[in-house]
């Protein structure tokens, strides 16, 4: 018996889906644009050499990578490495592919450069509820500007437009990657571990503490040093930003960790708010400085993240370019409207039913007149009408017409 599913980790979308996809993307589109950012694209093929080059942490490790082609490509050979067979990969993110983009466009765009993408990327993730394979980003990044304004100003967006999708009272966490690098270093721990350290850190959400003290200690790191760091975080944790002046003093960033926090507060109108968090970390090592998630209320996890990478660009362009970004994450979004079963329209939709006995011209004309005000399917009536309009009901359709009656029926 064949198999008709799609490939694991990946997914079909029926009509009303896409209805809700289409509707979450025009949202979210709209919101950036109010906000002066400006839509761009990047291909989904990147040069293998770049995104290993990247700084992505654990992404690295799942990104798909595209074999050479025709004579390039030899099996044969033994002892062979990844770059021996391989010169591309599909984009595990679109920050990467940002960072590239600016390099090679930078003469013909306006600075700062604020952009803005929704598009997809590709992970060879173990695929679980929100986390899939093939999924969709929508990133903003501001490139060009150093100042706490562009921190300030991702987060206010990004909370525009959940708060436009109907979602509130959620919270954003931050943290200062500065900050939590001089806390690991005042442990006993060297600057070069501090990237290896944070990676493992960022585990905190999925295993624990305990789980991070263990993987710590089995990666070699100094048992004492590595209690005692534990130790610290836990406490910072528990108490917050007061417990930070304990272990690190009053510094810029310190200080502009506290501003931002106070300034996205107050232009919140309290729909939502912003909070200090040790344990947020982001796994990926191209992060520079403040770091930020997104929580919804009711859901187990981040809905979207990211923070300032002001040294990826350098490292393509070999000119500093200071840059920050957030991602919403999509799928997530998604998943939480399609399982409160939300059928969302921007117009209503109508099923014009007709007979074998109509004729057709005279039909498609009324469904011309009708186009005004909704979008118009024109469908033959079924033997089992009831059937019909409850298949049309399940896909988005709000209402129907029967030809000849022209009397419009609400359908729910």
């Amino acid at each position: 018996m064949k198999n008709y599913e799609p490939v694991r980790g990946t997914q079909d979308y029926l009509p009303k889906q896409m209805q809700q996809r289409q509707f979450i993307a025009n949202t979210i589109e709209e919101v950036y644009s109010q906000n002066g950012f400006l839509k761009i694209k990047t291909p989904i093929i990147e040069d293998l050499d770049l995104m290993l080059g990247s700084d992505g942490g654990d992404n690295i490790k799942l990104m798909f990578k595209i074999l050479k082609r025709g004579d390039k490509l030899d099996l044969s050979k033994p002892n062979q490495s990844i770059k021996d067979v391989s010169d591309l990969a599909l984009r595990y993110d679109l920050t990467v592919p940002l960072a590239r983009f600016y390099a090679n466009n930078q003469n013909f765009l306006p600075m700062p450069f604020k952009a803005f993408q929704l598009d997809e990327a590709f992970r060879a993730d173990r695929p679980q509820k929100g986390r899939l394979r093939q999924f969709t980003q929508c990133d903003i990044d501001i490139l060009g500007d150093k100042t706490i304004n562009a921190e300030i100003e991702l987060l206010v967006c990004a909370g525009q437009a959940l708060t436009s999708l109907g979602f509130k009272d959620f919270v954003f966490k931050i943290n200062n990657r500065k900050i939590l690098n001089q806390i690991i270093i005042q442990n006993g721990f060297n600057k070069n571990q501090c990237e290896h350290i944070c990676v493992i850190l960022d585990k905190y959400d999925k295993i624990g503490f305990e789980g991070v003290q263990s993987e710590m200690i089995l990666n070699n790191f100094d048992p004492s040093c590595t209690n005692s760091l534990i130790q610290t975080i836990i406490d910072i944790k528990e108490n917050g930003i007061q417990a930070l002046t304990k272990y690190v003093e009053e510094n810029e960033h310190l200080n502009n960790l506290k501003t931002i926090i106070n300034t996205v507060n107050e232009l919140s109108n309290n729909l939502y708010s912003v909070c200090f968090d040790i344990s947020i970390i982001r796994g990926q090592g191209y992060y520079t400085d403040c770091v930020f998630e997104v929580y919804l209320d009711g859901y187990n996890g981040a809905c979207g993240g990211g923070g300032r990478y002001d040294n990826m660009i350098g490292k393509i362009t070999k000119q500093d370019c200071p840059a920050v970004g957030f991602s919403l994450g999509f799928e997530r979004l998604f998943g939480i409207i399609s399982e409160n079963d939300v059928c969302l329209f921007n117009r209503k939709k109508v099923a014009l039913i007709y007979t074998p006995n109509d004729n057709f011209v005279d039909v498609k004309r009324y469904a011309d007149s009708l186009k005004k005000d909704y979008d118009v399917s024109i469908l033959p009536k079924s033997n089992n009408l009831g059937h019909q309009l409850q298949v049309l009901k399940e896909n988005c359709f709000s209402s129907f017409v029967i030809f000849g009656n022209n009397e419009i029926t609400e359908l729910y």
